[in-house]
Parts: structure tokens; sequence; C-alpha cells
């Protein structure tokens, strides 16, 4: 099997590299100038002359000047109508019966996926659409009280679900009224939402993301950046320690491993994740934030992850970790990382996964038999 990425991602970093060789160009020829898209660093070091090691450091990459793709980083052209589209927060399922099923689609073209515990150590995920927009998304599942914290930093975005009990349907209207987000639920009309009879209730509904879109469009807002990412002109990074990945353990196994020249390759339950058409999910920034898990007020049984606050992040990016602390002091913030020194850790422009984690659940390693099993994904 071949790593792929979404068609319309890689034409985009296609794009992208393209513009830089015009830039190098440009440069030495001297035409260069302010709004090029990208620019190249070149590696420095700064020492702090407080500490052993080096605190910050430039590294030799190609980042881009703005304007930027809000969920992504990603160089975007000014008159894109990314800065005046919604995101789309489609809740997926990761339950035993879709993965036997193996029909998950449209993840891979994420701009942020957010996994989450619901109940017995089992996830769902929060699948956070933007630039790209699939035509067809799931297999899609319930709304749950941990997404009403997951929702209200995103600038008024589409929430696409199928259902809830009573008390989590009134907390999600709730905030709908506070104009925080518009809801799209199953009706059970086929209508926004459909079932897909090769598959067996309740893993069989999808949605096709163009159309909701275009339908709700004069109903929601414009997306905000959920984090902050590395530029140009903010290129500075803390030094991190060579890791290959993470392993995070519940009621499956799951673990992110690094794989150079294609990115953090998710594997659950000893097989890589693939969608339904064979794409394997790989991500340019894995988040590991830790946070609290308490027992739903609303949904007995289930879990609710406390996403404001302060606690541990670990950020994996291009085969490194960075720890730090991450805060945010209302539902509508955006999340702050920072370091030990208290200097910002931004991610790498590009598709993100963050997994909120119980402490004592993940460790910095990754099994023999994983890692290997994603480097066969090369040959």
């Amino acid at each position: 099997m071949v790593i792929t990425r979404s068609s319309r991602l890689a034409a985009a970093l296609l794009i992208l590299g393209l513009l830089v060789a015009f830039g190098v160009l440009a440069t030495q020829c001297g035409g260069g100038d302010d709004g090029d898209a990208v620019a190249t660093t070149t590696s420095s070091t700064t020492t702090s002359t407080t500490s052993a090691t080096s605190t910050t450091t430039i590294t030799t990459t190609t980042l881009p000047n703005g304007p930027f793709a809000p969920l992504t980083g990603l160089y975007a052209d000014a008159d894109s109508p990314l800065f005046e589209q919604a995101a789309i927060v489609v809740k997926i399922s990761n339950n035993s019966t879709a993965q036997r099923n193996g029909n998950w689609r449209g993840i891979d073209q994420a701009d942020v996926v957010i996994e989450e515990r619901i109940e017995s150590e089992a996830t769902r995920f929060a699948v956070v659409f933007h630039s790209q927009l699939p035509e067809a998304v799931g297999p899609i599942r319930s709304g749950r009280t941990s997404d009403l914290g997951l929702l209200t930093n995103l600038g008024k975005p589409i929430l696409v679900y199928s259902g809830a009990n009573n008390s989590v349907t009134g907390q999600l209207r709730s905030i709908q009224s506070d104009d925080l987000v518009k809801l799209v639920v199953d009706r059970g009309t086929n209508v926004d939402l459909v079932r897909d009879t090769d598959y067996n209730r309740p893993d069989n509904l999808f949605s096709n993301l163009v159309e909701i879109e275009e339908k709700y469009r004069d109903d929601s807002g414009t997306a905000l950046p959920l984090f902050e990412y590395r530029s140009a002109a903010l290129d500075e990074r803390t030094v991190g320690a060579a890791n290959e990945g993470v392993t995070v353990k519940g009621a499956d196994t799951v673990s992110f491993v690094w794989d150079e020249g294609n990115g953090y390759v998710r594997v659950q339950n000893a097989a890589v994740h693939t969608t339904e058409d064979e794409t394997s999910l790989v991500f340019d920034n894995i988040i590991v934030l830790e946070v609290v898990y308490t027992p739903s007020t609303f949904a007995p049984g289930s879990v609710d992850a406390q996403t404001l606050g302060t606690g541990t992040i670990n950020l994996l990016i291009g085969g490194k970790r960075y720890e730090g602390t991450w805060s945010r002091e209302s539902l509508t913030d955006p999340y702050t990382f920072l370091d030990s020194d208290g200097d910002p850790l931004r991610l790498d422009p590009g598709q993100t996964w963050m997994t909120l984690v119980p402490s004592g659940s993940y460790d910095f390693t990754v099994d023999a038999e994983i890692s290997a099993l994603v480097a066969d994904l090369d040959e």
C-alpha cells in the first residue's frame, strides 16, 4: 500500500513549491519583494545565557508569507473564498462497527481532526473541514457535550451530526441560539444526511459537504484559527527532541508514527488507519493535549473533555517532540501553546490531528512491529 494524500492538498503543495522556485529565481535576479507567497529560511541557533541548551532554532525550511488559510496556516490567495467560508465540523464514528466496515470517507481531507473520548475509553472524531470539502463524509454519529467546547472558538461553524439525547440537544440548541453554531442534524429524510444501505445502522450515514456549505452559507460564520502556525515572519521554535511518535491506549491502541517525507501515519489496533478508498491517514502535526475527563451531566455513561484552563501539551512535528503547556480562558478563545520559557509553540503549516488524552494514557514510544508496518508503506 502506498501512502497518498488528498489530491487537492497535493496540488496546493505543488503550487506552493513552484512559487518557492520562482521566488528563489526572482531573488537571484534581483526581483524579490515583500509580497512573495513564500520565503526560505536558513539554519541558525540562539543560545540562552542561563541554560546549557539552545532555546530556539530556525530550521532550513520553506514557510509562507500571508495571507494564510485559517485552519492549516498554508498560503491562500487573498481572493480565496476561504476567508468568508465557515468551518464544517462533522462527528465521525470510530467504534468497532466502523472499524470492521472500514467505511470512513473524507477524513483524509480534513484541516483538523479532534479525537475525543466518549465512553468506556472509546473515541469519536470531531472532524473540521474548511480548505477542502469532500462530497462524501462519514460515517456520521451523534453529538456529545464535549462538542460544546470544541465548536465555540471556530467562528460559528456548521455542525453535521446524527442527533443527540434530549439534554445534549438542548445544550447544542442553546449555543445555536447564542449564534455560535449552525446545527445540521439527521431528520431521517435523506436530505443533508443520507443512509448508505450497503451498511447497517448506525454507521451508514454520510453527507456531501459541498452541498452543505452552499445550503447553509448564509446561516454560518467565517472560520477562525484554532492554533498559531509558523510563517516566514514567525519561524522560531524551541529545540525539539528527536522522536518517532506517540502511542495512546484506551479502548483502542493508537500510534502516530513519523514517516520521513510523508508525515505522521495513524495506526489503530496494529493496522494502518485508512479511508474506504485505502487512503492512509497522514497528518503534518500531531497535538497530544492532556485533559481531564469528567462524567457528563447530560449524557449518563459519557465523559466530557475539559478544554478550558491549562495543562500539558506535546507537539509532534517533523520527527521531533516539543513539550509545553496549553491554555484557553474562554469557550470562544483559540488554544495557546507555550514552551517552558513561555515562548509560543507554533505548528507547521498543514493538516493537524489533535488527540485529547487523560494523564497516564500515552507514552512517546512506538512498538517495533508498528514501525515496521509504517515502513512497509513506502515499499
